[in-house]
């Protein structure tokens, strides 16, 4: 195995972790704006959630495909796969975790 190959597989397994972090960071927030009775954050939250979901199959989907495809696997397609579908999903993932600590942030100072 070749250690582009380990990064391939580092990087294909980061996804579903990144997900699960933001996910989790939206559910904590889901729980505290309910205690703190604001619904528009748990609104928010729950889309966030959703968001993050379906961003995840998407990628798992593109990357199943390429995965299954009978077309020859080299380093540029590998990097193009990488560049085009988890450059894009991290930015989304970093910008919905930035809006959850946001939000938490705001409910910080109201209650």
């Amino acid at each position: 195995m070749s250690i582009y190959q380990v990064f391939f597989a580092t990087f294909a397994l980061s996804i579903p972790l990144a997900t699960l972090l933001v996910a989790g960071r939206h559910f904590w927030l889901l729980i505290q704006s309910l205690r703190a009775r604001r619904y528009k954050f748990l609104f928010i939250a729950l889309l966030a959630i959703l968001s993050v979901a379906v961003a995840f199959a998407v990628v798992g989907a593109v990357w199943f495909g390429y995965g299954v495809a009978h077309s020859k696997k080299d380093l540029r397609g590998d990097l193009l796969l990488i560049l085009l579908t988890g450059l894009s999903f991290y930015g989304a993932a970093y910008g919905l975790w930035r809006l959850a600590g946001s939000l938490q942030e705001k409910l910080r100072h109201q209650g």
